[in-house]
């Protein structure tokens, strides 16, 4: 088993015989602690149960309050993750637990040094490990001493919680909690389609505070998931907001990693929240997240916990259905996160009496959307091209989806480019030949990822080099080609002036532009930036 190392100065963290405190992986392979290897004893078969405290995070939307439940904590195993048997820091045998958390080891002691047994916060298929970006990215363990007559041995992973905080040497179940959801996730795809998920590294630490800064300080922004170095990050830090237990928010960032992985994500990303008039990919992107969270737990009731001075809180929403009371999707639509959110919930869940919600589908419909149109589009992922690929699924009725499409303000969408959706629709602008050149119609005052500071231009490739500029004499804008599935150029290095970058193009293959401002004043561009678009 590939293992993580880890400097063996952290093996004196010893592990008591009837106080488990967390340990961090290392697996030197070769002598034990200088005991030079010595006899060889007879085999020792050891088996035993891995579990992990389990703390539901619960929102009410009527209350419009939450928490983590720990009155309700309960002990579940911790499935499919590596067992390992140690002598010193060698490693004799090392295996998996079932899904009832079981494992079954034999191995055979060799030398004087020290016996142990550890489970790691490490999964084999899907392949998922939980480490410390404040540790040298060490995978997370669990473990207890043995001696060699010793044939049964349970390891328990704790929450430590004190009553209003948590005792560190106690807190043991976090990267459990988190390996845990995930698996579930990873699983929910698994059991439907014949799905190979590459490697998930997930980062989590007590240190992991809402603070940009130095990631191997702790200071993550938030959870999220990173794009460019293709792991997750998970909040840890007490009294200040921990998300381990948030199983939607774990799963919300793990969708993330499928999109970059199996599916595609074209999202700006940046701040966001229910209300806003998003980009319509980050609207896609969002809703989708929060929609899988609920559907793969299965849990409808979304929350997510933080301190909010000395109390544990939490905000959060119902997949369901909106709040009569204090709505919060108050511009429903193809911009709007919310109704993205609820849309693709409603698209899977059944049994309910809503008369706009006649359709329930399968998990595996939803990934052979993700993983082949929603891929593929010649447009930008939105709830356009996820929808227009999903009505195109052997199955599915057009028409009972165009009635739930209704009931949240979107269009019957005929098309990846939101043909239907006439806003959607605005979005983008058909170039109808090159050279081209436009004003770029943005409003300021709004946030680079919102609907009103970008615009979409979609171009046929000729075969020959393209040169596309935006300008501003004195606002900041970028832009960004996308083309063939993938983000091709961006260009956004000076506050003003022009921005600009030259593709190689296929003859008939489509391409889409993304102009995109930061002005911070309310109102129309004075004057409007200038795109252009011409071949070499």
């Amino acid at each position: 088993m590939d293992v993580t190392r880890k400097p063996t100065r952290d093996l004196t963290r010893k592990v008591l015989a009837l106080a488990f405190t967390l340990v961090l992986t290392t697996a030197c392979p070769g002598d034990d602690d200088g005991d030079g290897g010595g006899g060889t004893g007879e085999p020792v078969t050891l088996s035993g149960t891995v579990t992990y405290d389990f703390v539901p995070a619960v929102y009410s939307p009527s209350t419009r309050r939450g928490t983590l439940d720990f009155a309700q904590s309960s002990k579940r195993p911790v499935r499919n993750a590596v067992v390992q048997v140690r002598q010193g820091t060698r490693v004799l045998v090392d295996g998996t637990t079932d899904q009832q958390g079981r494992y079954t080891l034999t191995y055979t002691p060799s030398g004087s040094g020290a016996l142990s047994v550890v489970a790691l916060a490490k999964s084999t298929e899907p392949e998922i490990q939980i480490e410390d970006n404040t540790d040298n990215n060490a995978i997370w363990a669990v473990g207890d001493n043995i001696t060699a007559t010793v044939t049964t041995k349970d390891l328990h992973a704790s929450h430590g919680w004190a009553g209003t905080n948590y005792t560190a040497s106690r807190r043991t179940a976090a990267p459990f909690a988190i390996l845990d959801s995930m698996y579930t996730a990873s699983r929910a795809f698994m059991d439907v389609r014949p799905v190979n998920f590459p490697l998930l590294k997930v980062n989590w630490s007590p240190n992991n505070m809402p603070q940009p800064g130095s990631k191997p300080q702790g200071r993550i922004g938030t959870s999220h998931f990173s794009f460019t170095e293709n792991e997750i990050y998970v909040l840890g830090r007490d009294g200040v907001d921990t998300d381990e237990f948030d199983a939607h928010v774990i799963v919300h960032e793990w969708g993330h990693y499928f999109e970059a992985n199996l599916s595609r994500a074209d999202s700006p990303g940046g701040p966001h929240s229910s209300g806003d008039i998003l980009d319509p990919r980050l609207a896609f992107g969002e809703g989708y997240g929060n929609a899988l969270a609920s559907i793969l737990l299965p849990e409808p009731i979304y929350a997510d916990t933080y301190w909010d001075a000395s109390t544990l809180v939490a905000f959060g929403f119902d997949a369901e259905s909106e709040p009569t009371a204090r709505p919060d999707d108050p511009k429903k639509g193809a911009f709007s996160e919310m109704s993205v959110f609820r849309l693709l919930y409603d698209l899977f869940d059944s049994g309910t009496n809503e008369s706009y919600d006649m359709v329930s589908y399968n998990l595996g419909i939803f990934y052979d959307v993700l993983v082949g149109p929603q891929k593929s589009t010649p447009a930008l992922t939105t709830v356009g091209s996820f929808i227009n690929g999903f009505i195109a699924q052997p199955g599915v009725s057009t028409a009972d989806v165009y009635l739930l499409l209704a009931h949240y303000n979107i269009g019957s969408i005929s098309s990846d480019f939101g043909d239907g959706d006439t806003q959607l629709r605005a979005i983008y602008t058909n170039v109808p030949g090159i050279p081209y050149t436009t004003e770029v119609p943005l409003v300021g005052g709004r946030d680079y990822n919102k609907r009103e500071q970008n615009q979409y231009y979609v171009f046929t490739g000729t075969g020959r080099n393209m040169t596309i500029s935006a300008n501003h004499a004195t606002e900041d804008v970028g832009i960004e080609v996308y083309g063939q599935g993938r983000s091709l150029a961006e260009s956004d290095i000076g506050y003003t002036g022009t921005e600009t970058v030259s593709i190689p193009t296929q003859a008939d293959a489509r391409y889409v532009v993304v102009v995109y401002g930061f002005n911070e004043t309310a109102g129309n561009y004075r004057p409007f930036p200038t795109l252009s678009i011409t071949s070499q």
